[in-house]
């Protein structure tokens, strides 16, 4: 029994670490949406500093993930895969559908 709560172990990181990653990804998604509505510039800028860093944890866990990827843990991997890579994609089309100009006076 602890035998394979041991090897379950890192799985378990893996998958705590991607669902952090989504819901960081959903929060940014959320400050942005609340940053465009008030026409802040400065919150603007922070919510697309937050979601550059939600994707990069988005990418990670999506490589923790992919090394158990297999016939034993398949089924659910492929959820939560499908769910980051869902993650991911809103995270991109945020980030195409606003940006700052270079210079914020």
């Amino acid at each position: 029994m602890t035998e394979t709560r041991q090897h379950q172990q890192p799985l378990q990181h893996a998958i705590d670490a991607a669902d952090h990653a989504i819901l960081q990804a959903q929060d940014a998604e959320h400050q942005l949406q609340v940053a465009i509505t008030q026409a802040n510039p400065r919150s603007i800028q922070s919510a697309q500093a937050a979601l550059t860093e939600a994707k990069q944890q988005v990418h990670e866990a999506h490589e923790q993930l992919q090394a158990f990827n297999n016939d034993e843990y398949g089924q659910q991997i492929q959820q939560i895969m499908e769910q980051l890579t869902q993650a991911s994609q809103d995270i991109e089309a945020n980030q195409e559908k606003f940006h700052t100009p270079k210079q914020i006076r």
